[in-house]
């Protein structure tokens, strides 16, 4: 990347895309957001994210010329030396797709990819909330469990590059697989799908809940989360029992985590870090209790700082990580 240049950071998501026209230093300059045409084929979801990105360019008055390169954080598994989205659990169309190429081609500017978990973690280590510390986990409680890892200073992705699926370690080895290939995976157990999963499938059973109205409202199609939350708030017991089950997973992940890694700073973002106070506290009070040696007991845990945005931020550190290098 021509130094001096701005830089795109772009976060291809199931439902929308968000482009951000940045400087290096992650001064967010103007941003556009669109549908993403989840249905439609890879090459018409690629011409819409660059078009998406040129609105964003247009935004902050950028000429082509201006803009050195470009980052893309997507879910998935992905192939970062390839360029390319090995699987996308969202987007059917844009498994093995060579992303990053056919953006080059698009917006005839260099393009790199991420996995989206893993540069929202060090979207927060360059500038939010993990600023300043070399060693952090991030996490991401929501629909699933993701997470990105970054040591002393650098993202951490492995031999492969697909290092900080956290949300696939075991907490329970006769556990459910959930959507996971993984038994007793983390997610299958405290995330907001597993939360929804475990209600449904308990009320559907017979057991006496307040939930049982909502189970009807949905005409059998299942609870979700944020019923279960609004249950425990109202007194129910079975809610109360599923999050306090969920809890001890979440506890016992996070110790697992912390005794591998001790990192400087967790933090936690994602739709369930909203039940801060009745979710993750708790959780985070195991850890420190469960943690080996005691090493969680000052690890500070903290929401993250930068939204919606962390993720195409983490694209844009991306970016002027790999061209500075080129």
């Amino acid at each position: 990347m021509t130094a001096g240049k701005a830089v795109l950071g772009i976060d291809l998501g199931g439902t929308k895309a968000l482009a951000l026209a940045s400087t290096p230093d992650g001064e967010v300059l103007a941003s556009a957001v669109s549908e993403t045409p989840s249905r439609e084929s890879a090459e018409r979801i690629i011409s819409a994210v660059a078009d998406t990105a040129r609105a964003a360019m247009r935004e902050a008055g950028l000429q082509p010329g201006e803009v050195g390169s470009a980052g893309v954080a997507a879910a998935g598994a992905i192939d970062a030396r390839e360029g390319a989205i090995v699987h996308s659990p969202h987007l059917a169309a844009m498994s093995n797709t060579p992303v990053a190429a056919m953006l080059r081609r698009q917006l005839e500017i260099p393009v790199v990819i991420g996995n989206d978990a893993n540069l929202a973690a060090l979207g927060e280590q360059r500038f939010g909330a993990g600023k300043g510390v070399s060693d952090l986990l991030f996490l991401t409680i929501s629909t699933g469990i993701g997470g990105g890892v970054i040591i002393g200073g650098k993202l951490f992705t492995g031999s492969a590059g697909y290092a900080g699926e956290v949300g696939h370690i075991t907490v329970d080895a006769r556990g459910p697989f959930g959507a996971s290939s993984t038994p007793g995976a983390w997610e299958s157990l405290c995330s907001g799908t597993a939360l929804a999963r475990i209600a449904t499938e308990r009320v559907a059973a017979g057991e006496r809940s307040t939930m049982s109205s909502a189970f009807r409202d949905t005409n059998q199609e299942g609870l979700t989360a944020r019923d279960v939350f609004a249950a425990r708030r109202a007194g129910d017991a079975l809610a109360q029992s599923i999050i306090a089950d969920a809890i001890v997973y979440l506890g016992a992940g996070l110790a697992s985590l912390v005794n591998l890694l001790n990192p400087g700073k967790i933090i936690i973002g994602g739709g369930l870090s909203n039940e801060w106070d009745a979710y993750i506290a708790p959780a985070v009070a195991l850890m420190r209790e469960q943690s080996f040696a005691g090493i969680g007991k000052l690890t500070p845990v903290v929401p993250p700082a930068l939204g919606a945005e962390a993720g195409a931020l983490g694209a844009v550190s991306l970016a002027c990580d790999a061209h500075s290098q080129a």
